[in-house]
């Protein structure tokens, strides 16, 4: 056995990707897995990538991320007013923020969350307006499909660089052209489904009441979101698997 040391941000355990063993914290953030043997000439050998596993750790993740600021916008418009669901959105993003940090989660993640919630909080305060509050959501899937699509057309797919956050890949993995080339197939296709997200609220947006509009917004939210990771992570061992190089190290 030997060791090889990963940066997992909050997974406190190997266990929590189906690895089966404890990882010892050396640093804020970095990890020291017990792994097995590399084949010659690869490095390290990963354990192999369980699908459930890394939904069991990522999904809740995503359904608090994708799903709270809504739920909590809604609850304090409902009971409150537009300025109370507005101030609940604002500091329960600013709760997830904090709590992101201090698990030492990717900081790229981090901003990303602040800006999203700074720009909901000013637009609808200084807009005094539910429906501009809530049509933001379409602002926002825009912006990330042009963000999302602009990574890939110079070369350096979102998906590249939060994948880590899932999965301890190694450098040799992530130096590798197959990494490249699945991580830019899976950028392309999280970008088609924030255009298409897009578009499907805007027209239900345009068609539909506001309550109707933020039942569409929660349907194609977070059970999306799972439904692609799960294929995010499925492909990824799939493409691995298919080459000579890395299938030794990931699988089943």
């Amino acid at each position: 056995m030997i060791a090889a040391t990963a940066t997992l941000g909050s997974v406190e355990t190997a266990s929590a990707f189906g690895f089966g063993q404890p990882a010892v914290r050396r640093w804020p953030g970095t990890y020291t897995l017990p792994m097995a043997s590399a084949p010659e000439g690869v490095g390290v050998a990963l354990p192999p990538i369980a699908v459930g596993a890394v939904l069991r750790t990522a999904a809740p993740r995503l359904v608090r991320d994708a799903g709270g600021p809504l739920a909590m916008f809604l609850l304090g418009w409902k009971l409150v007013g537009l300025g109370a669901g507005i101030g609940a959105a604002a500091l329960y993003g600013l709760g997830v923020i904090l709590n992101e940090r201090r698990l030492g989660r990717p900081a790229m993640v981090v901003r990303v969350t602040l800006v999203l919630v700074a720009a909901r909080a000013i637009v609808g305060v200084t807009s005094g307006s539910a429906d501009v509050y809530l049509a933001q959501e379409i602002g926002i899937d825009a912006l990330l499909t042009i963000v999302v699509f602009a990574s890939v057309l110079i070369g350096r797919p979102l998906a590249a660089g939060l994948a880590v956050e899932f999965f301890p890949f190694t450098p040799e993995m992530r130096a590798s052209p197959t990494y490249a080339h699945v991580m830019r197939t899976i950028t392309i296709v999280w970008g088609c489904y924030f255009l298409t997200r897009g578009l499907v609220r805007l027209a239900s947006f345009l068609a539909l009441s506001k309550d109707a509009y933020v039942i569409v917004v929660a349907v194609s939210e977070a059970p999306c979101l799972v439904l692609l990771l799960a294929w995010s992570v499925r492909h990824t061992i799939n493409v691995f698997r298919r080459t000579e190089e890395w299938a030794p190290l990931i699988a089943a």
